[in-house]
């Protein structure tokens, strides 16, 4: 994949839970690229996760037009993926694969099979720093979300945050 920054971000429904328990979804809107969001990410996102972290944020994303809700084309590369990942994860690949687009997501053998597929990964905490670097949060907003990400059982260790702090400008 090229170092060119990616046009687009395929998300998957870790990273929107994440982002939604810390008040932090709307960051998703001002990143400047268009977000797509799998269908399966969609269905256990808002469907089956009504009334749960994510939901009302991203159907409001969604209607707000700042979202797109994709179906992957590639079929048979989302059966092959989805031994051992989830459907969300499954098809947020394919869709990367489709569309040339970086990918959100946080599960640990997901993130090494989109890797392993030389796609660009970025997690919650990295898309937080990259909200950061753009100048669309501040140090403190940056500092306080790693650490309400934390509070609300999101694996991050306090020698990950350090590390994180420690790069910022």
């Amino acid at each position: 994949m090229s170092s060119q920054p990616s046009r687009c971000l395929v998300m998957n429904s870790s990273v929107i839970i994440a982002l939604a328990e810390i008040n932090m979804a709307n960051i998703i809107s001002v990143l400047n690229i268009e977000i797509i969001v799998p269908h399966a990410v969609y269905e256990e996102v808002v469907t089956k996760g009504r009334s749960r972290p994510g939901s009302k944020e991203l159907e409001t994303l969604i209607n707000q037009g700042k979202v797109k809700v994709l179906a992957p084309k590639n079929r048979a590369l989302v059966e092959a993926l989805h031994d051992p990942l989830g459907m969300g994860e499954s098809e947020a690949i394919a869709l990367a694969v489709e569309h040339g687009c970086m990918l959100a997501l946080d599960d640990r053998i997901a993130r090494s099979k989109a890797k392993s597929m030389n796609l660009k990964v970025i997690g919650t905490i990295g898309l937080l720093r990259l909200t950061y670097s753009k100048g669309l949060i501040g140090r403190d907003m940056l500092i306080q979300a790693l650490r309400e990400l934390k509070e609300h059982g999101f694996r991050i260790s306090d020698k990950i945050i350090n590390e994180v702090l420690k790069k910022l400008k």
